[in-house]
């Protein structure tokens, strides 16, 4: 960065105090090392620059220093706003954020595991939940053609606890009762069963996450953390980037309220394990309710990450930017709420 560079910097960047000339001197190095390492050459990193300069406005000299150290390394740790909906708990370096994190869902962790355990449901029962999505398919009141709804599509979900049969209801419109069908079933021609108005279902998709099959994963999983994270990492054939572990952990939290509270303080400890993860302050659900946010960015594109929302006072699982969780319920047939 040479002179006229720094000059431009300063004339967009609002007045503050003095440099810090050791700050200054230590940045000035590491800057140097790097380049005699042959990590970017001076032409491609003043290209970028000036692109940052131009496109951001504002940018002090020594943090301009850090963020191009940072992005040398691969590792963007000042990269998420420090206001606004996504803001990071720590405004220090990635240490600082780091501790706040362990912090955080530690408390998390240590608020959930001393509630009481929900009993497993009977096989009868059924699990009942309102969300709010991004979008939706909305059958005809005979459950025939669909028509996709987009933006904020209210969907309120009964699901046997045995998975033989669900409901759904999308905008308040009809109930509409399915049947699953199990592995190699296929239904009868001419037997149509009047009750069923929503049809028939199948495959793996619908068979293999039943809330009976689903609440005992979760409730055979190890409390330990590290035990915890080696089971999922084995049982999704997780790659080593642990994208697919923070997403299965995420939709263990979507599908099943009903975890019991030592595996689900130990799922928020594994959490602070995955290398990556940080907690940001004033994350919103899909229901623009604001959160205490479980950002994932590591093997996904810049800007289009995972992200978890917790409750802020309660810690439990509120949503994420595609969907929110408004309501829960184990009831007795589709339809209750209640």
């Amino acid at each position: 960065m040479n002179d006229q560079e720094i000059a431009l910097i300063r004339r967009f960047r609002p007045a503050g105090p003095p440099d810090d000339p050791a700050v200054k001197a230590r940045a000035w190095a590491r800057l140097q090392r790097e380049f005699g390492s042959g990590l970017v050459r001076r032409r491609s990193l003043q290209v970028r620059i000036g692109r940052r300069v131009a496109i951001a406005g504002v940018m002090v000299v020594a943090a301009s220093v850090i963020f191009v150290g940072a992005e040398i390394g691969g590792v963007l740790p000042y990269t998420t706003p420090r206001s606004g909906p996504h803001a990071v708990v720590s405004d220090g370096p990635p240490r600082s954020m780091a501790n706040a994190t362990l912090k955080t869902l530690e408390l998390a962790a240590a608020t959930v595991e001393h509630e009481t355990a929900p009993s497993r449901p009977g096989p009868r029962q059924w699990v009942y939940t309102q969300k709010m999505t991004d979008f939706a398919y909305k059958s005809d009141d005979a459950g025939g053609l669909s028509t996709m709804l987009r933006g904020k599509v209210k969907v309120e979900e009964w699901w046997r606890f045995d998975g033989k049969e669900m409901a759904k209801s999308v905008q308040d419109g009809q109930l509409l009762l399915t049947r699953i069908l199990r592995p190699g079933e296929r239904p009868r021609p001419g037997r149509v069963d009047p009750r069923y108005n929503g049809g028939f279902v199948g495959g793996p998709a619908f068979v293999n996450n039943t809330p009976n099959k689903l609440y005992d994963y979760v409730a055979g999983l190890p409390t330990d953390p590290d035990a915890l994270l080696a089971r999922i990492r084995k049982d999704y054939r997780d790659n080593g980037r642990d994208v697919t572990t923070f997403g299965v952990i995420a939709k263990l939290f979507r599908d099943n309220q009903l975890i019991p509270p030592k595996t689900n303080a130990a799922l928020y400890r594994a959490l602070a394990k995955i290398p990556g993860v940080r907690v940001i302050e004033n994350a919103m659900d899909y229901a623009g309710r604001q959160g205490i946010g479980v950002a994932f960015d590591r093997g996904s594109r810049k800007g289009n990450g995972q992200l978890i929302v917790l409750n802020p006072k309660t810690y439990r699982y509120m949503g994420d930017t595609h969907r929110a969780i408004l309501g829960f319920a184990v009831v007795d047939k589709p339809g209750q709420r209640q």
